[in-house]
């Protein structure tokens, strides 16, 4: 993780690293890092279970890890014995940071998840009953033992209550780092027991800022995720200064002169922040997701228009990654609502093609559309058949523009 993937390189998050790195020999065992989607609170975990983990944090200037001691070298080789990572099957496969891939095999079935087609969205209840045999034991080369789990609110109930035991009598020397932007979904035990590092949302100016940087400064094209650990990741706006810089005039042109080489959308980029964290947006930038919000609009337009099927949709749809598509009907919903009752709304990229002031559009059909995403969204930590889900979704869609009611 380079010095622009590190929670101090983050205008957001900088002031809530620099009080935590302040606190690191008295944090509390049970840490619970929230925030909204999409503001590296992965990478705000890793760096502070790097930062616990290391000899000498803050030695020769270092703002955490010094990354020069022994534990540092065997937590970037990702063979560190006293650091534990818990998470899904799919943050395996798709996640940003490429260190904690390297860890969390410890602890899942490596041979059962290469058979799987669609790999679990769930942390399971073996990983934390190994972690508690781990924890239990004595550190081999750092002071303390460190476990991150992430998306922690991706544990099934039992993995829960396994986990809440360990909360209530922790080992000796032992820290526990939840990550989650959906805390609310964890048993209200296991959030008392834990202290909670809120990273509060970037404004609006700040993430267009720092986005921008990245992109003038990496392109926009391909490329490993944004904040992906060991090396992969670019270089880009990290503090204020940076953030500033890109707000000037030679910054601006520059922006638009490397968005030019790499086909960079800006509009398509704002339209996306409304909805979702800076991180995220840069993710769904560098795998082609934002160009496909022109797609999906333009399939939406073919849909209401009688010129496409909901089941011939579907089948499409359901070839993206499902929660960023479920995120994108959310906010098309929302401003179909806001249509329907005759306030201007983005219908989240693209050109539908169609007037739909004009289209009898039924407030009622819509709410109950927006419901159903929303559990959609809620319940996609299940196994589920995402084909399925988009179909009775896109029928719900176009029933809800049949007529007003």
């Amino acid at each position: 993780m380079n010095a622009a993937e590190k929670p101090w390189a983050w205008p957001w998050s900088e002031a809530a690293w620099q009080r935590t790195l302040g606190s690191l020999d008295t944090l509390h065992h049970g840490l619970l890092i929230t925030g909204q989607p999409g503001i590296a609170k992965r990478e705000f975990g890793l760096a502070l279970a790097h930062a616990l983990l290391c000899e000498t944090p803050g030695a020769n200037g270092a703002i955490g890890a010094c990354g020069a001691c022994h534990n540092c070298t065997l937590f970037a080789a990702a063979t560190h014995p006293d650091f534990h990572v818990l998470t899904t099957e799919r943050e395996w496969r798709d996640g940003r940071l490429k260190l904690v891939a390297a860890y969390c095999d410890r602890y899942q079935d490596i041979a059962a998840r290469d058979k799987r087609a669609n790999p679990s969205r769930v942390i399971p209840i073996d990983q934390v009953r190994h972690l508690i045999e781990q924890f239990h034991a004595h550190a081999h080369t750092a002071k303390r033992k460190v476990a991150l789990l992430m998306p922690a609110d991706r544990m099934n109930i039992n993995a829960a209550n396994a986990l809440l035991k360990l909360l209530e009598e922790p080992p000796a020397d032992s820290v526990l780092i939840l990550v989650s932007a959906t805390p609310g979904y964890l048993p209200a035990t296991i959030r008392s027991r834990c202290f909670q590092i809120a990273i509060p949302p970037p404004h609006a100016d700040t993430a267009r800022a720092w986005l921008r940087g990245r992109l003038a400064e990496g392109g926009g094209g391909g490329g490993a995720g944004d904040g992906a650990a060991g090396g992969d990741g670019d270089g880009g706006a990290g503090d204020d200064s940076a953030a500033d810089s890109v707000d000037s005039a030679a910054s601006k042109t520059a922006s638009k002169t490397a968005a030019k080489a790499a086909k960079v959308d800006f509009a398509a980029i704002d339209r996306a922040l409304a909805n979702a964290g800076p991180v995220d947006v840069l993710q769904m930038q560098r795998d082609g997701f934002l160009q496909r919000h022109a797609q999906l609009s333009g399939d939406f337009g073919r849909l209401v228009a009688g010129q496409a099927g909901a089941l011939e949709l579907a089948a499409q749809w359901a070839k993206h990654d499902f929660a960023r598509v479920l995120d994108w009907m959310h906010h098309l919903s929302a401003a179909l609502i806001k249509t329907a009752c005759g306030l201007g709304a983005d219908l989240g990229g693209g050109d539908p093609g169609i007037d739909l002031r004009s289209r009898p559009l039924s407030p009622a059909k819509l709410f109950k559309l927006y419901d159903q995403i929303g559990h959609y969204r809620k319940i996609s930590r299940e196994p589920l058949n995402e084909q399925l889900a988009m179909e009775e979704l896109l029928l719900a869609l176009r029933e809800a523009l049949s007529r007003r009611k």
